[in-house]
């Protein structure tokens, strides 16, 4: 017996309207926005998770956001041209949208970055799970603070929010529209990126004029003293600096990141507004 009429039977008994294929192909549309960002982001997966919990985790959060997708689950179109178009706007929309949200993450691991070559810690390389990749240590340091705060100011159900809103405001069944025009969606990204760099620097500039100073300090005694080696003293000062400073200076930083996540949250909903 064939399998069709049994699913036909089974869904008229059960009172269900909707045709099952549309149900699926609509869910497969969902996955592929909601995938890059459990995929990408560090916060809900990175490299070190397994491949399967992050599709358990991105079948579970379509099975959230899926009852949004009810009314538009019977204009799905099932011709195999006009699907796979509307698969790549999806991993496209996915795409741009975590790439709004890592630039906390990233810009936490660059600010790290920037202190460990001022400090000249750059040497020393450690394993970050949630990209997968060897950072320096305070490039580590930053990124893993900056994961945990956002965490535990719930800054994940804001970009599961952000998602709901982006299901309704850029439908499924649809191209996006672009209501302002390309090029003000392609500027909002460009200047996402921009805006990467200026949170680095911003948390990192505690530590970097730390530094500063010191190599100022150094040079000014190395011109009083040259017989003093300032070079290898530097080479134990200013680790020591970089990590006195970061100690105090950590709630600075986190009060930094926390301004700038409402930034973030304030690109995400506009990228989303661009391009429906």
């Amino acid at each position: 017996m064939e399998l069709q009429p049994l699913l036909d039977e089974l869904r008229t008994q059960l009172g269900i309207q909707t045709d099952l294929t549309q149900v699926m192909l609509a869910f497969a549309l969902l996955m592929s926005r909601v995938l890059p960002v459990v995929i990408l982001t560090p916060f809900l997966g990175g490299e070190s998770v397994p491949s399967e919990v992050k599709l358990g985790l991105g079948v579970m959060l379509g099975l959230v956001l899926y009852p949004l997708l009810i009314a538009q689950t019977r204009e799905i179109p099932v011709g195999p041209l006009v699907f796979i178009a509307l698969m790549l706007k999806e991993l496209f929309i996915g795409l741009s949208l975590a790439m709004v949200v890592n630039i906390i993450f990233d810009a936490a691991n660059v600010a790290g970055g920037f202190i460990d070559v001022f400090s000249g810690t750059n040497q020393a390389q450690l394993m970050v799970p949630q990209i997968g990749s060897q950072v320096s240590l305070f490039a580590n340091l930053n990124l893993q603070l900056t994961t945990v705060l956002f965490l535990t100011l719930g800054g994940h159900h804001l970009v599961i929010g952000a998602f709901a809103d982006s299901l309704e405001l850029v439908r499924l069944d649809q191209i996006p529209r672009f209501g302002q025009g390309f090029w003000p969606f392609f500027d909002a990204i460009i200047r996402t990126s921009a805006d990467m760099l200026r949170i680095a620097v911003a948390i990192s500039s505690p530590v970097l004029l730390a530094t500063f100073l010191t190599d100022l300090a150094l040079g000014m005694i190395n011109r009083v003293a040259p017989q003093v080696q300032v070079f290898f003293v530097a080479m134990q000062l200013k680790p020591a600096v970089s990590v006195l400073i970061m100690l105090t200076a950590t709630h600075l930083i986190l009060n930094r990141a926390v301004s700038e996540f409402s930034v973030m949250f304030g690109w995400l909903r506009r990228v989303i507004v661009l391009l429906s």
